[in-house]
């Protein structure tokens, strides 16, 4: 049970369609609640370094919970309040409760949300998470378990939270200033806003309002402009900035402001501290070719390695670029390009890799230790093309590997699978995303039961 439970939430660090929790999944946390707590928190623990997995944890929560409350045991409302970590998880923990074992709240998990909303719940939480969209409002929460405010100001957002649930846009009160930020920034008419922006201290502004740049864009009616993205920048992520390169061209980013985006983007501690992956630094280049940002990217790109796994001994990765590669990937480049990226970074890591690319002819790449990245990439040239049989290729070049690591497109997977018959760690990826190189890594955890927890 451990080790399905495992490499299911480790799949999902890499597929974004394993993250919505199936019923395999929560039949085996149901059994896993009742037979070995103690593990089971643990990896509640771990899961909780992996935003990718937050419906998986809190789909875990609640069925820990619920086994809990069957055997009585103390701490059931501890255990709920330490696990939740951002302020839209009282609601969607809440909302999971509610679906599955109806409006009856034991209280236990209703004093458990309560806590964690009174933890979790300012104006900062209010104006980010509390959307028409979510599961269950703020105010939603606050009804079903009626938190004890933590003094006079959060009281306030108690209230307003209750207030705009019901539609009522009257006064906001002086005690939650960043609300009543924001709200004089949406009362300004729409063709106003743009000129705000052109004020010395626009950056200001927003940021006493939390608008990040989403909020900017929608509050601009979708029309960004060179002046809206100086007044976000401080609020953007490394790898917002990089996804939107293209972006700042195109609306007119002044040069002496660029430079600097780009000094940051290439520093070392920023491209590590960020976590980026070569897949998302060669997107970005593709989306800005031969521009003024391609002399950071290049260094950014080889510094990104860092944050590729180092996967000890002997790796056959298969990288497919026949016909059916040609499409677009979830990345923005072309499952051909996407694939190749991935798998030359990792064979770049790797201790010792082979590389073999499926198409016509079949060819292997040669990657010495301490080749730059990019000059890898460039000996693959453009070409897409030619009829690939990952299946034949693996039974060619298995033999003698530790893993087999086969990126291809979704219709040949299920017969590259069932050719891999002697590696003990396999991975047959058809929508390369840069969580599979976490992922990697998690699922040959699971499947020699070296738990990280």
């Amino acid at each position: 049970m451990k080790k399905e439970i495992f490499l299911l939430s480790a799949r999902a660090l890499g597929d974004p369609h394993a993250r919505v929790p199936s019923g395999r999944y929560v039949a085996l946390a149901t059994r896993l609640a009742r037979t070995d707590e103690a593990w089971l928190i643990r990896m509640l623990g771990w899961m909780g370094r992996h935003a990718p997995l937050r419906d998986l944890r809190l789909a875990t929560l609640a069925e820990l919970a619920q086994a809990r409350l069957e055997t009585g045991a103390a701490g059931t409302r501890q255990l709920i309040d330490q696990s939740l970590h951002r302020a839209d998880e009282p609601g969607e923990l809440l909302a999971y409760w509610l679906h599955w074992y109806g409006r009856a709240l034991p209280q236990p998990v209703k004093r458990g949300i309560a806590d964690a909303a009174a933890r979790l719940y300012d104006e900062l939480a209010l104006a980010t998470y509390d959307s028409p969209g979510a599961p269950l409002r703020f105010a939603d929460v606050l009804s079903l378990t009626h938190p004890v405010p933590q003094g006079t100001r959060q009281a306030a957002v108690f209230r307003h939270a209750v207030a705009r649930r019901r539609g009522d846009l009257g006064d906001i009160p002086a005690s939650l200033p960043l609300l009543r930020a924001r709200r004089a920034l949406y009362q300004l008419p729409p063709s106003r806003r743009p000129a705000l922006l052109q004020r010395s201290g626009a950056g200001r502004t927003l940021a006493e309002a939390a608008m990040t740049w989403p909020t900017v864009q929608r509050w601009l009616l979708g029309q960004m402009t060179g002046p809206a993205w100086a007044a976000v920048l401080p609020s953007m992520s490394y790898q917002d900035r990089l996804a939107h390169l293209a972006s700042f061209d195109r609306d007119g980013m002044p040069d002496e402001l660029a430079h600097r985006v780009a000094e940051e983007l290439a520093e070392p501690a920023s491209v590590l501290r960020s976590g980026v992956t070569p897949l998302e630094v060669f997107a970005a280049l593709r989306s800005v070719p031969g521009s003024r940002w391609s002399r950071a990217l290049r260094p950014a790109m080889e510094l990104s390695l860092a944050n590729v796994p180092a996967l000890p001994g002997r790796t056959l990765v298969l990288i497919d670029r026949g016909d059916l590669m040609a499409g677009p990937a979830s990345t923005g480049l072309t499952r051909a390009d996407a694939a190749t990226i991935f798998g030359v970074a990792l064979a770049c890591r790797a201790s010792r890799a082979q590389v073999v690319v499926l198409g016509t002819p079949v060819v292997t790449v040669t990657v010495r230790p301490g080749e730059p990245l990019l000059d890898v990439l460039d000996r693959f040239g453009e070409s897409v093309g030619g009829s690939a049989n990952p299946a034949q290729v693996i039974r060619a070049h298995a033999a003698g590997q530790d893993r087999v690591v086969v990126l291809t497109h979704p219709d040949q997977a299920a017969e590259a699978a069932e050719a891999i018959t002697g590696p003990g760690q396999e991975h047959v990826i058809t929508d390369v995303t840069c969580g599979w190189f976490t992922a990697i890594p998690h699922v040959e955890m699971a499947r020699t039961a070296d738990w990280p927890l």
